[in-house]
């Protein structure tokens, strides 16, 4: 393999500078080595280089937002393919050229899940022979953790790199409720579920810090694994920096992390600079193709009150991954963001009877939800898996619900970033009695029994009604702690050890039997193929469900427009992990059905 090397460096004459020397004197020899040198430089061809820069929102399944006030204002960037991005770069593998440049200059996002993927393809590139350079500006951690993957990383010379660890975030409302006069009646199984503490404490419990702590630092041990291995440093040393956080450029080339020290004009250039040559060529391999889409009043009226159900074409011998993604619920109709259990029962039915799957993967991504839905999803599941190979692939979260879904018997991979586990469920009600009675509202309830107040919204429930509030909710957990008894083929004694809504990361799940093994979206697709007698190459993969278009999720979001209607009021309820407890709160005001019972994970991890 060639390296990219700064052209100035200290040589040992050859045998023919040696032989012109002896021939020609000094003076002459020298003379004539400069034109033997300047012959070979014009003859050397320029170095080819695969310049990859990552930019914008990735997810598994991308979806066009549905914002009205950003099409009208221009805004709202459509995100981007994830499995795109990482197959494009596995590509390189095979790529003329032997040099890669990841510049990692770009706004974009990935979820540490993804990391793990764009580190096994990046260890393809370079198994390959492939020489791989990483440039950075302001890194976060994800961003080093890619770094670390690469043979040289160079750094601005203004910028910072933030070496944090993994933390979670969970936003407490009692206090808030008590203030604004309105009490969460709840009813629970298992003591660690996490979901109901913000509505009864003020703040988190002992007991669950010290397990969420725990889940943490297996999660960390991924992340500081892959840094040390990548910059050859000690894993005590990599955890030692991670408390200190931030690191100039000039601290970073001390403490290792980084190479080289660059000015601030580019990747491009940094990359010239550090080799000393200004005669690469850069080849961008995620060029965009922009198409300007024209908009046309009368197709988004057509869309918006007449949207197609186009079934996605599946060609023989295809494997497909079956993206669900998002909360939970119950309903008949597909809504951007969430798991409809209506929609989802559908197309596992045409997965089911269609010849040409030839094998599915599920591809998890799912706090959980509804306990009715999960169930109706988990038995048209079951029927595809009596037909059909099947793998479940967890992503960043399968947890409550979410692992609901995947009780089939089946494989499960798991990376160790994925959150999984909290098996337990709860129902909840909100009662405004207190805060009605504030601004003077006073509701009278006329009815048969006693029974009628239990839709009240001004009353909290009986003791006789909690009694069988908890019945229901006991019932619903026995069914879930069943599920996963029989699937992973362990006792209810030891799923009642390892359930009542505790957490874990992948690496735990495994240990205590949740999942099988540690793998990404190939390592599943690989087993599918493998069990479906599908030769490497011989099957097509699709991913379903198809991505709705901007009108289609335009649509969604205005029939769907609910208390938050501004994009003020939706961005502060997400950053605050507001908006699955407003779902909850809502939902329990909703009188026209019965409360909801929830397996459902609100907590929110994030890495920065």
């Amino acid at each position: 393999m060639t390296h990219l090397l700064p052209t100035v460096r200290t040589r040992v004459p050859s045998l023919a500078s040696l032989l012109l020397v002896a021939t020609l004197g000094a003076p002459a020899a020298a003379h004539a080595q400069a034109e033997l040198q300047a012959t070979t430089a014009t003859k050397a061809p320029p170095a080819t280089v695969a310049w990859v820069r990552p930019a914008g929102l990735y997810l598994d399944l991308p979806e066009q937002g549905g914002d009205l006030t950003a099409l009208l204002l221009g805004g709202g960037a459509e995100p981007k393919p994830f499995y795109d991005l990482a197959e494009r770069i596995a590509e390189l593998a095979t790529a003329d050229g032997e040099h890669v440049l990841l510049d990692l200059s770009g706004e974009f996002q990935i979820n540490q899940v993804q990391v793990a993927e764009l580190e096994r393809a990046l260890d393809r590139v370079r198994n390959a022979g492939k020489h791989l350079w990483a440039y950075v500006e302001n890194a976060s951690t994800i961003g080093m953790q890619l770094a670390a993957s690469c043979d040289d990383v160079m750094i601005a010379d203004l910028g910072v790199i933030e070496l944090g660890s993994p933390a979670l975030s969970v936003t407490f409302l009692r206090d808030a409720l008590d203030l604004l006069g309105v009490r969460m009646d709840v009813v629970r199984c298992g003591d660690f579920k996490g979901a109901v503490e913000p509505y009864m404490l003020s703040q988190m419990s002992d007991h669950l810090r010290a397990h969420y702590r725990a889940m943490l630092e297996r999660m960390n041990a991924d992340i500081v694994r892959r840094i040390a291995e990548g910059r050859h440093l000690s894993q005590a040393r990599v955890v030692e920096m991670q408390s200190q956080r931030l690191f100039t450029a000039r601290a970073a080339q001390e403490a290792g992390l980084v190479d080289h020290i660059v000015s601030w004009q580019g990747a491009s250039h940094a990359l010239m600079h550090v080799t000393g040559r200004d005669d690469l060529q850069f080849v961008k391999t995620l060029s965009e193709r922009k198409q300007r889409q024209s908009i046309n009043p009368l197709a988004m009226l057509t869309q918006l009150f007449n949207p197609k159900d186009e079934e996605a074409d599946v060609e023989d011998d295809t494997i497909v991954v079956l993206h669900l993604s998002g909360q939970i619920v119950d309903g008949e109709k597909p809504a951007p963001g969430s798991i409809v259990s209506g929609p989802v029962v559908k197309i596992v039915r045409e997965l089911t009877a269609n010849d040409s799957v030839r094998g599915v993967v599920l591809r998890i991504n799912s706090p959980g939800g509804s306990a009715t839905a999960s169930e109706a999803i988990l038995l048209a599941l079951r029927e595809l898996c009596a037909k059909k190979p099947v793998i479940v692939s967890m992503g960043t979260l399968a947890a409550s619900g979410g692992y609901y879904i995947t009780c089939l018997g089946r494989p499960i991979l798991a990376e160790q970033g994925t959150i999984t586990g909290s098996i337990g469920v709860f129902g909840m009600r909100p009662s405004f009695g207190p805060l009605l009675r504030r601004i003077g509202v006073h509701e009278e309830i006329v009815g048969l029994d006693a029974g009628a107040t239990m839709a009240s919204l001004s009353e909290p429930w009986t003791d006789q009604q909690r009694a069988r509030m908890q019945a229901m909710v006991d019932r619903i957990y026995d069914v879930f702690v069943g599920h996963v008894a029989r699937s992973r083929n362990l006792t209810t004694t030891d799923v009642l050890a390892i359930a009542g809504g505790r957490v874990w990361s992948g690496q735990q799940a495994i240990e205590i039997g949740l999942v099988d093994r540690i793998g990404g979206l190939d390592d599943a697709l690989a087993m599918v193929a493998s069990q479906a007698g599908l030769a490497s190459g011989a099957y097509e993969v699709q991913h379903l469900p198809r991505p709705k278009t901007l009108f289609e999720s335009l649509a969604a979001s205005m029939a769907e427009m609910e208390a938050l209607a501004t994009p003020e009021l939706r961005l502060a309820a997400r950053r605050l992990d507001l908006d699955r407890a407003l779902r909850i709160v809502l939902d329990g005001m909703d009188t026209a059905r019965q409360t909801t019972v929830w397996a459902v994970l609100p907590d929110a991890i994030r890495i920065r």
